[in-house]
């Protein structure tokens, strides 16, 4: 240490780990709080070439895709699949199956026995806060095209449209994790500090969870257009809810790259108990109204989610001031609370 500069003493294991020595470049990152986080340089070949390998039993396709799947999730790049006399296989049986379900991956190289796979997708491209409002305008549109399809009896291939929803969540949670490991870069996904990795996280398991009871209502309709029953009244939820949808998952995910534009709680809160007490008014059989509640819920959840971020970020380094706290002007009033259960 000279009288110029300042040095930082690291753990010996964490060097081992990275297998880091004197010289070696890392990244030192200013966190929110003005907190350094300090991870392994990305350019080393050590972190880039993180390769795994997978060995491929024929006799257990499904046990790749979810292995597979994990790699993935954990930003392993790349990954060696060891097929032998299978690789076609794989292709057919693993493979296909596995690009209709992530972004990026692709096969990379090929040699006798195995097919190397690697994610091609850039998280800059596609960083993580956009990838949540991509999913966001993606849901009005599942439920209006559900809606049309009741109306017109036109075939939809709704898991199909799901499935984007399914890739963009999985790629979503693999930023999160190469985040969490120092494989990338927090400023890159769009995010402002660590702690929000889980409230992210289970922000975007709504969202998916979301569009999985669009296909269970899409389900539903195909077997009810079957046996010729009548459909208005289900129409006449979607009427109810597709507009509110809109409006949180428009606003609220915008708020969170710019808090000027957050919604009014209390309106929110309002319109979703009004939403709800229409649709259960309305005589729908047990699956349509329990899948439309639970959106609605879901919808709930998104509004307490984005609050708690967004708070998060403006409670950040500030401190209470001294001095007599004011009562509001409307002190009086009671308050209805946000935690709301349908």
């Amino acid at each position: 240490m000279g009288t110029a500069s300042l040095g930082v003493s690291l753990p010996k294991e964490w060097l081992e780990h990275y297998g880091l020595k004197h010289g070696d470049e890392v990244e030192v990152e200013i966190l929110p709080d003005y907190t350094l986080l300090i991870k392994p340089s990305l350019s080393r070949s050590a972190i880039s070439d993180n390769c795994r390998v997978l060995r491929y039993d024929d006799n257990a396709p499904n046990e790749s895709i979810m292995k597979l799947i994990s790699l993935y999730l954990n930003g392993i790049d790349p990954i060696r699949v060891v097929c032998g006399n299978y690789c076609s296989s794989f292709k057919e049986k693993v493979y296909r199956v596995i690009e209709k379900n992530v972004v990026g991956l692709e096969v990379v190289d090929e040699g006798r026995g195995y097919i190397t796979l690697a994610c091609l997708a850039d998280a800059s491209s596609l960083p993580l806060s956009k990838v949540l409002r991509k999913m966001g305008t993606l849901i009005p549109v599942l439920l209006r095209d559900l809606r049309s399809a009741m109306e017109t009896g036109e075939f939809l291939d709704m898991e199909e449209r799901d499935s984007l929803l399914d890739r963009l969540y999985l790629y979503a949670l693999r930023q999160l994790n190469m985040v969490m490991s120092g494989r990338l870069l927090l400023e890159k996904t769009g995010l402002r500090s660590m702690s929000e990795a889980i409230p992210i996280a289970n922000l975007l398991k709504t969202l998916e969870r979301i569009g999985d009871h669009i296909v269970q209502l899409h389900d539903w309709f195909t077997g009810a257009r079957r046996e010729g029953r009548a459909l208005n009244n289900v129409i006449t939820a979607l009427d109810e809810i597709i507009p509110v949808a809109e409006m949180i998952l428009n606003g609220y995910l915008v708020a969170l790259k710019n808090p000027d534009k957050m919604l009014s709680i209390e309106r929110t809160v309002s319109e979703l108990k009004t939403v709800e007490e229409r649709v259960r008014a309305l005589d729908l059989d047990a699956v349509p109204l329990v899948n439309i509640t639970r959106i609605i819920a879901y919808l709930m959840d998104i509004v307490e989610m984005v609050t708690d971020i967004i708070v998060g970020r403006e409670q950040e380094g500030v401190a209470c001031g001294e001095g007599p706290i004011e009562e509001p002007a409307n002190s009086q009033r009671s308050h209805s609370s946000l935690r709301y259960s349908p």
